[in-house]
């Protein structure tokens, strides 16, 4: 059996810890991070070119957990607020070289665990918009998103631009 390890990528950037709490989650004191757990969910799950092309989505390979600190520190859209099994969850979207990473972490905020850990990870060809992500992330299995909220940085990366919740039409 393989030995359970963990990577921290970094704290969360400030913008994402601000727009956290306008919805009452404190991200203050969290860290990104991934697990050597994820990374074999991610490969096993989503690196089979076959099954991932019958999902219409790219397999993922090991150099693309390289990208992970880019899809959440300057990600195109982030969904705050869903839900997965009554924990919280986030949801990341960035497009790099008109490929779609789709990057969801947990929310840990106990005594024990205090991070916004990676639970998986996939890419798809070519670029989303925000009603295709929610889409998206609102068929994923047991996941709520009545509560959330996304949000978008655009091309440039920086604070991102609240959007829309998931029960509303994208804002102008």
């Amino acid at each position: 059996m393989a030995q359970f390890s963990k990577t921290i990528i970094g704290k969360p950037e400030q913008w994402l810890i601000e727009a956290a709490a306008g919805i009452g989650l404190d991200f203050s004191t969290l860290y990104h991070e991934i697990t050597s757990d994820f990374k074999r969910h991610v490969l096993k799950r989503h690196g089979n070119e076959e099954s991932e092309k019958a999902f219409g989505q790219i397999p993922i390979k090991e150099l693309d957990f390289e990208k992970i600190p880019d899809i959440v520190s300057t990600p195109n859209y982030v969904i705050i607020g869903a839900k997965s099994k009554g924990r919280d969850i986030l949801a990341f979207a960035k497009t790099l070289d008109n490929i779609t990473f789709l990057y969801f972490a947990e929310v840990l905020n106990s005594k024990r665990n205090k991070t916004l850990r990676g639970k998986t990870m996939y890419k798809r060809n070519g670029t989303i918009n925000a009603d295709q992500f929610l889409k998206i992330t609102s068929i994923a299995r047991g996941v709520d998103i009545t509560m959330s909220k996304i949000f978008s940085s655009g091309v440039t990366g920086g604070y991102p631009d609240f959007v829309m919740t998931a029960d509303s039409s994208p804002q102008a």
